[in-house]
């Protein structure tokens, strides 16, 4: 996909992020289909309520990369923790037994990122 320079009314240039997330632990969560599957909608639709656009969203067995675009409104660290927030809340809530022998505890996402801007 080809990126490009845009014109905002005070500001130039391109915000675009390439962001790396590890479930805690560094546990194979997504070796689970399903697991997977419900975590990549979660952090979906949290991108789209932030009005930020999705490049692509990729899942090994044990991180998450997600690049997005457009991002001039919003910081990196607040975008990722509205992500591992969001997508912890409701992964715990509401599908536990999916992962429970692989995390323990109340955490879903480590506490480190990686973010390249």
């Amino acid at each position: 996909m080809k990126f490009e320079i845009k014109s905002y009314s005070h500001a130039v240039g391109e915000f675009n992020y390439h962001i790396q997330l590890t479930p805690v632990y560094r546990q194979d969560v997504f070796g689970n289909a399903k697991v997977m599957k419900l975590t990549l909608a979660y952090v979906s639709s949290k991108i789209e309520e932030l009005k930020v656009r999705i490049v692509e969203i990729r899942a090994g067995p044990d991180h998450l990369h997600i690049f997005v675009a457009d991002c001039k409104n919003i910081a990196p660290c607040r975008l990722i923790q509205q992500l591992k927030g969001f997508s912890s809340f409701m992964m715990r809530k509401n599908h536990w037994s999916l992962f429970k022998s692989y995390l323990w505890g109340d955490k879903f996402w480590s506490e480190s990122y990686f973010c390249w801007l």
